[in-house]
């Protein structure tokens, strides 16, 4: 079972509402969207790749899919040409050729947007390529599309917002000190990195309406990361922060942390821009440099700490399974699936970690070889019913092949990690299984914050049960104000009391 510190109730910056919706926080679900995957119908074709040790067998993304109006065609990924297209404003600019895509091309604007062009809408130039810079990005976009904004400039990044300062404050400072330490952490998996080359956008809204209303989203994003526009977007206000300050707190700097994760790993030569990484390990490492330091001197806390929110649903999930050895189905089910449930978010941070601290060889060469993708480029076409089985193969080819040993292991590694519950004082459930009479009585109690994991588990307990025994089990749930209550009920229980 996996323990949980004490709470710590020390939330000084109050002001700092949490970036994810209510229906949500019931059952923990993923905070965030990041737009760097997109699960279109692949297509079967293998992409041309550089001359370089051990090149990965691809598949090509649609392009389409992506929001590029482009047909599909041969790839060609750029080598740093130059050409002449135009702007959104019309004007004559100079881009770099980002992929080639038959005649057409996707290709890098000034201002970092990458965009698509048709055979007659750019040429090839000698014209040396400049990114636009940050006083006139601002301009542009405080015209054209936050007009209102506040900007606000550091070496690397350019925040415009309408929030709160001390928002945008906290923003900036978690951003400015995960950069070095994203940078510092993939060159020790030996990565070929590099500084940002593109000014990296931050919008930050003060509400949920005008985030929507700039692009509309899903119900219960919160913040992305854009590939196409290579901006990250939030908002400030939401309705947990009136009811759960505390954790509204812990969500909102962790969803920055993770969005803004996703926009320095695509800016600094780990994720190519349009490359489309195994789900698992896309959002497991987002997750895995999301940790973040509340308090006074809020700040990034560096790669690899616990995410107590994901420790959280992982005891939930790993109680609700029952007792029985690892299957290995956990690992199998996270690094197939082309979409994560929230569940999947919690296993895949997981399983980064758990990995990252204990097969760093192993995981450094997994992301060596992740970096090798291109533009358009995937491992595997997405199959009924929404997986990669590529995926699997490259995990058991780099990891090996015994997934459930691997669980096993993975179970035991987070057994000792410590966390502090961040739903302690929310109303828990135990549940309560009494089977067998006089010395072959047995009890089992387990506690809960869903309803639902409890009863799963109740049904799991007596199916497991021998067959003269379940029809006279007997089992009980019951609510207790939060879970100091919910866990001496059941040591209660346990002890025959």
């Amino acid at each position: 079972m996996l323990r949980a510190r004490p709470v710590r109730h020390r939330w000084p910056m109050a002001w700092l509402p949490a970036v994810v919706s209510l229906p949500l926080l019931s059952s923990i679900v993923a905070l965030s969207l990041s737009l760097t995957f997109f699960t279109g119908l692949a297509i079967a074709q293998e992409a041309p790749k550089s001359k370089g040790p051990a090149p990965l067998k691809t598949t090509l993304v649609d392009p389409r899919e992506m929001g590029l109006e482009i047909e599909p065609g041969s790839v060609r990924i750029g080598r740093g040409e130059n050409v002449t297209t135009t702007d959104a404003d019309g004007q004559s600019v100079v881009a770099k050729l980002h992929v080639a895509i038959g005649k057409s091309a996707v290709v890098l604007l000034p201002d970092g947007t990458l965009a698509a062009r048709q055979p007659d809408q750019f040429a090839p130039t000698d014209r040396p390529f400049a990114p636009l810079e940050k006083k006139l990005l601002a301009e542009q976009l405080l015209r054209d599309e936050v007009p209102g904004f506040k900007a606000k400039e550091t070496r690397h990044y350019l925040y415009l917002y309408n929030t709160s300062e001390e928002f945008a404050e906290a923003t900036s400072r978690i951003l400015e000190t995960m950069l070095p330490g994203v940078i510092a952490h993939a060159e020790q998996h030996h990565l070929t990195v590099h500084e940002p080359g593109l000014p990296m956008v931050v919008l930050m809204f003060k509400t949920e309406d005008e985030f929507q209303k700039y692009r509309r989203m899903p119900e219960g994003v919160v913040a992305y990361y854009h590939s196409l526009t290579n901006r990250v977007c939030m908002y400030e206000q939401s309705r947990l922060a009136q009811i759960r300050p505390d954790l509204a707190i812990q969500q909102s700097i962790s969803t920055i942390a993770h969005e803004g994760a996703h926009q320095v790993l695509h800016n600094i030569g780990v994720q190519q821009r349009l490359s489309v990484w195994p789900m698992w390990i896309s959002e497991g490492i987002a997750e895995y440099f999301a940790p973040t330091q509340t308090g006074a001197r809020l700040k990034w806390k560096g790669a690899g700490q616990v995410n107590d929110m994901r420790m959280l649903e992982l005891e939930q999930y790993l109680k609700s399974r029952g007792a029985g050895p690892a299957d290995g189905k956990m690992i199998g089910q996270t690094v197939l699936a082309a979409r994560l449930t929230s569940t999947g978010y919690a296993s895949a941070w997981s399983l980064t970690h758990y990995l990252a601290k204990n097969k760093r060889t192993e995981f450094g060469k997994l992301l060596r070889e992740l970096s090798q993708l291109g533009p358009l480029e995937t491992l595997g076409e997405i199959q009924t019913p929404g997986i990669c089985r590529e995926n699997l193969d490259q995990f058991q080819q780099i990891f090996g092949d015994d997934l459930a040993d691997t669980e096993t292991r993975l179970v035991a590694h987070l057994k000792k990690q410590p966390y502090t519950d961040p739903l302690a004082n929310l109303p828990h459930f135990v549940a309560m299984v009494q089977s067998g009479e006089g010395r072959l009585m047995r009890r089992s109690a387990n506690t809960f914050h869903q309803r639902a994991f409890a009863e799963k588990w109740i049904g799991d307990i007596i199916t497991g049960l021998p067959e003269k025994v379940r029809a006279s089990a007997r089992s009980n749930l019951q609510m207790f104000a939060n879970r100091a209550q919910a866990e001496a009920a059941a040591r209660s229980y346990l002890s025959g009391r």
